[in-house]
Order: C-alpha cells, then structure tokens, then sequence
C-alpha cells in the first residue's frame, strides 16, 4: 500500500501526449467484464516477446508474464468502465477501443514512455510507482495485482474523460471522481466496484481530520495540485482523500440535496455544454479560470450553489461524519459512513 499511496501523490495532474506501437500475428485467454476471453495478437516489443489482448472496449499491448493479472487487469478494465459509466449518471461509451500498456516492468515502461510521449515523458518519468493515462492512453506497468488493478482504476476514469468528455472538468472534481471511481472490494476474483470501499482514501482523510489539516472548500477548489507533489507526499494525500470525500459529499450529502448538479455536471462535461455554460453565466475571470486552470469555484458556484460558505460547512460536517464512530467499519463493507438518505450511496 505505500508504493500505491507513493504513486497517488505524485501522478495527479500530470499530462501528456500519444502515439501507438504495434505489430500483429495470433493466440486466447482471459476475460472481459461478461467473462467472454479477448482476442490476441502476438506483439514483438524492441524484440520481447507480447501480445495484443482485445476486449470490447480496450486494447492492451503487453509483454506481462504474469497471466493471473493479465487476465484480472483485462477484466478489471471492463467493470470499471462500466463503473464509470453509471456510477453517478448515464455516460456515453467510447467511440473505439482505448489504448493500454501494461508493461512486465520499469525499465520497459520507460521505454514506451520516451517512445508515446516525447518531450514530456520527463516529467511523466519521475512518477515513482505504477503508471498514467494520458491523451487517452493508459500506460501501466506490474507493481502486483492489487496495486496495478487500482491504479489501472483510478487512471482509467482519467483515460475515459479524455477520449470521451467534450469539455474538461475541473482539477478538483476530476481527480475526485478517479479517487472515487478506483473504490473496489474482491468477490473471489473479481473486482466488484462500489466507491466508498476505498481504505487507503479514508484513513488518509481521517490522519487529515485528526491532524487539523482539512482544507477549508474555497482552498480546496483553488489548489492546483501539481504545486504538492514538490514537498512532502503528505500534503498530496491529502489533497485526494479531501476530493474523494468531496464527491462522495456531492453526490449523497444533505440527503442527496446536491446529486443533480452532480449529475447535470457530468452530463455536460461529456455533451460539450459546460465551457458554454460557464462562459455565459459567470464573470470573465472565474470562467477563464475554470477552462483555462481548471481550478476555482465557478463550477462548484454554478451547479452546487452560489453560497460556498454554507456548502464548505455543509462539506466540513460530512467528513466529521464520515471519519466518526464506526464509520471505518463501514467503509471495509463498501457502505457509505454518512449515514445520509438517499439512493445511489455504495
């Protein structure tokens, strides 16, 4: 888990560029998220010996030799698009398969990095553990099958909102909604999704709450977080574990007062309708703000309400509620600690 906590710090907002390696010949293996095995191609990578695996919504390129995770990882990806695309409202699916590298190991993730991504794969190098999506690409290598399972997860909702998402969200709610998105329990096998069931972000925000480090709303939706991941990791986890409970709070606290926008949020992201939105209802610099930094309130004053005061209040009072007696018992369910109505809230 700290190699994963590791990789969550300092992944986040970075960004980068594409390109696709390739080379076919045949095999059949493991599963998509109906169970059915992808198709396989043999794959020649700078003269390893891989192989192509095709799902109905992926494309993995990879020299893993590990079949176990080849096949959950293949699997995974299915159930968490489904995940994604449904969790919070009806989102549309991708046009054509979505790219992902899954390397044996780092030196070879490397490699494919400088070949995808050129002058950035720099920047994308220093990532410590893991991989990233970029440009819709997710580039991945083998840090164990629970690790490379949840941040195939998390950077999965990153690839989907790139290939899919007509107008970007802001920083605060995207990286939220992949905190949010890499929730799972194992049901023998398999991953079973459900966004609370997610320790590493809570006990992480509940370290925050005791420790008097909750960022007050109006800092939160202002933090870039690329400014964290220079100093120490803990600011970062921080950071994620806050957003986490911030769509968690969006999405069923106040008895799901706030699920609408959420939903309306989302739906407009994807359409092409919230840049327009933004642009016509709020002020020059709040705008500009928004689609140029995506980071600031105009979105969270938009769809959630003009008063920050009294939704950061709101917000402060749901973590406290979430990181209270109990609550870390329900999140090893993968049920919500809240205790708010509402449906939707696992």
């Amino acid at each position: 888990m700290k190699r994963l906590a590791r990789h969550f710090a300092s992944v986040g907002a970075l960004s980068a560029a594409t390109v696709l390696l390739a080379q076919p010949a045949p095999p059949s293996a493991p599963s998509g998220a109906d169970g059915s095995p992808p198709s396989k191609e043999a794959w020649d990578f700078r003269g390893i010996k891989g192989e192509i695996l095709r799902t109905p919504h992926y494309r993995v390129y990879t020299t893993e030799r590990d079949t176990v995770l080849k096949g959950r990882l293949t699997e995974t990806l299915e159930l968490a698009l489904a995940q994604y695309r449904s969790a919070i409202v009806d989102l549309p699916a991708p046009t054509r398969r979505l790219d992902v590298y899954l390397m044996d190991e780092r030196r070879q993730w490397e490699t494919v990095t400088k070949l995808l991504m050129g002058e950035q794969s720099e920047q994308l190098l220093l990532i410590p553990s893991g991989g990233y999506a970029s440009r819709g690409i997710g580039v991945y290598y083998d840090i164990g099958l629970y690790g490379t399972v949840a941040i195939s997860a998390h950077e999965g909702w990153h690839q989907y909102t790139q290939q899919v998402f007509r107008d970007g969200l802001p920083v605060w709610m995207e990286e939220g909604l992949a905190s949010f998105m890499e929730g799972h329990r194992w049901d023998g096998a398999r991953a079973a999704f459900r966004p609370w069931a997610n320790l590493e972000r809570f006990d992480q925000l509940r370290k925050a709450h005791a420790g008097g480090r909750i960022k007050s709303l109006e800092v939160l939706l202002s933090t870039d977080p690329k400014g964290l991941f220079a100093g120490e990791s803990t600011a970062a986890l921080d950071y994620y574990a806050q957003v986490w409970a911030l769509v968690h709070f969006l999405n069923e606290g106040e008895e799901g007062k706030h699920r609408e926008g959420l939903r309306t949020l989302l739906a407009d992201a994807a359409s092409g309708r919230l840049n327009g939105r933004l642009l016509a209802n709020r002020t020059r610099e709040e705008a500009a703000e928004s689609i140029g930094r995506r980071i600031g309130p105009a979105v969270m004053r938009e769809y959630f309400g003009e008063d920050l005061a009294a939704l950061g209040e709101a917000y402060v009072a749901f973590i406290e509620r979430v990181v209270g007696v109990g609550g870390r018992e329900r999140v090893v369910a993968g049920e919500s600690p809240a205790g708010d109505a509402g449906d939707g809230l696992e």
